[in-house]
């Protein structure tokens, strides 16, 4: 009887069926309107170039890199086949599954909770600048959140659903959603074993067909799975601080990597960067941490449906960070499906507030909670004002870096980089086509006679080994540097005169 008047007070507070589709397309054309904004701003960096370079061919597309499956690519060849090779055009095929995976969200939290709660997941998945980003970048990320959410509603159903022909159909929805992400990159396992955990703590029973879905769903990945296995024991990409990387996914999951900075620069003043954003992250870890004891409220209330978010929002993670410490493989783009999870998991710690409000005799306590999620929404808000206006938070500046050098070169003109492959990024944005050689080592710096003039163009790179080569045996002109992402160093040698 309680619990049937505790839904019925739930149902009572909850958003009517009409309002919430009015709501929810309402989101849907705020979340277009804003991953459809200024997608060619910005040039294009390292890794959105070298999406460029292997799907500019079929072969390439289907081979491009071991630790990232075809299916991105492959898609990306056709596409650009159709809408051309500009940055808007390589963007924007991340658009749509960008939108997608907001009302994919607001599906999933309503399965869970209420619409009510499910408007305030889609809303905050609709205004992250975290996730704007990477439905503005050409790369699989999107593709990635999309598939794995699918998943993830496609599962949740199964484990609830009311007959066997209904559970069979969400656990082949579940199959096909998982090696679909699979396909998209391999960070998948995670997630799949995080799934896998929830199954086995909390529906033991259903662990038989969740294990099943599971290895129909590894046959058919099966084509890629020796490419992956032998990829992951390269090692991974070098990854600094990494016990800052933890607390540091996690704050970009909620607010975004546009809150403060945390590129390459912040990383190599670290010190000074937590000096500086000292406010806004204070502000920060008190709204995060007001929200904390409603979490808990939630839990009590809704038992399995925020476990299962939270879990979807944890164990990933963390299975990922365990391991970067035999393979590096962590990286918070990587692992940006738990973050959708996470909002949930908010939206219902906020609700939770907001019953608590109208059931108290209000007081201090509701206003601070209250003050604690206004400043949490304008931190939000802060991050994605930052996003699409601060200079000091963009991507790479390849297309200035070029048409720098391009315009100020005079006579016989030759370019080295450093590492070799960024080289593709050139490529995109040149007009001139100007010649480039490799020097890896001082005999190389032959192939740099009867030049006038020689640019050297850095970035991704911790030695200075080719710029020191360089400076014995020639005379520093100029310097320039685009500090955006990574950053970018062009440097004008002439030869010595006598």
């Amino acid at each position: 009887m309680n619990s049937e008047r505790e839904e019925g007070n739930h149902a009572s507070r909850d958003v009517s069926s009409k309002a919430s589709l009015g709501w929810l397309l309402l989101i849907l054309g705020i979340a277009l309107v804003l991953r459809c904004a200024f997608l060619s701003k910005e040039s294009l960096w390292l890794d959105e170039v070298s999406s460029w370079w292997f799907a500019s061919d079929l072969g390439r597309a289907l081979t491009a890199e071991r630790t990232n499956p075809p299916l991105y690519y492959t898609t990306l060849h056709f596409w650009i086949g159709w809408f051309g090779t500009s940055e808007a055009a390589l963007r924007s095929l991340s658009i749509l599954p960008g939108v997608l995976s907001v009302g994919l969200v607001y599906a999933l939290a309503k399965k869970l909770f209420t619409r009510g709660i499910a408007l305030g997941a889609a809303l905050y998945q609709c205004l992250s600048s975290f996730q704007i980003y990477y439905s503005q970048e050409a790369r699989t990320f999107a593709f990635l959140e999309f598939f794995l959410l699918l998943a993830g509603l496609a599962l949740w159903s199964a484990l609830e659903a009311g007959s066997g022909r209904q559970r069979f159909l969400y656990f082949s929805a579940y199959t096909l959603a998982g090696a679909l992400s699979l396909y998209s990159h391999f960070i998948t396992v995670f997630f799949l074993a995080g799934f896998g955990v929830f199954v086995l703590l909390r529906r033991r029973k259903q662990f038989i067909p969740f294990m099943v879905s599971s290895a129909v769903m590894l046959l058919l990945f099966l084509p890629w799975l020796m490419t992956l296995l032998r990829a992951a024991s390269g090692g991974g990409q070098l990854r600094r601080h990494l016990w800052l990387k933890l607390p540091q996914s996690y704050f970009s999951f909620l607010f975004g990597d546009t809150l403060i900075p945390l590129d390459n620069q912040a990383v190599t003043h670290i010190r000074q960067t937590l000096l500086h954003s000292a406010p806004l992250l204070l502000g920060a870890v008190i709204s995060v941490t007001v929200l904390l004891p409603f979490v808990w409220l939630a839990w009590k209330r809704w038992g399995d449906q925020l476990v299962y978010a939270m879990v979807s929002a944890s164990v990933p993670v963390l299975l990922a960070f365990l391991v970067a410490f035999k393979v590096m493989l962590f990286d918070e783009r990587y692992l940006i499906a738990a973050a959708p999870f996470l909002y949930i998991t908010v939206a219902a710690a906020v609700a939770e507030l907001l019953w608590w409000r109208r059931e108290q005799v209000p007081g201090w306590q509701t206003r601070v909670a209250l003050a604690a999620v206004g400043l949490y929404s304008v931190l939000l808000l802060v991050s994605l004002y930052n996003y699409f206006f601060s200079p000091r938070f963009g991507r790479e500046q390849w297309r200035e870096a070029v048409a720098y050098v391009e315009s100020n070169d005079t006579g016989k003109t030759v370019i080295v980089f450093d590492p070799s492959w960024i080289r593709h990024c050139y490529d995109y944005y040149q007009k001139r086509g100007l010649p480039h050689v490799s020097v890896t080592q001082s005999s190389d710096l032959a192939q740099l006679a009867g030049y006038d003039s020689i640019w050297l163009i850095r970035s991704h790179s911790e030695g200075r080994t080719v710029q020191d080569m360089l400076a014995i045996q020639l005379r520093r002109d100029s310097y320039r540097d685009y500090p955006n992402g990574d950053g970018i160093e062009v440097s004008l040698f002439h030869p010595e005169r006598p």
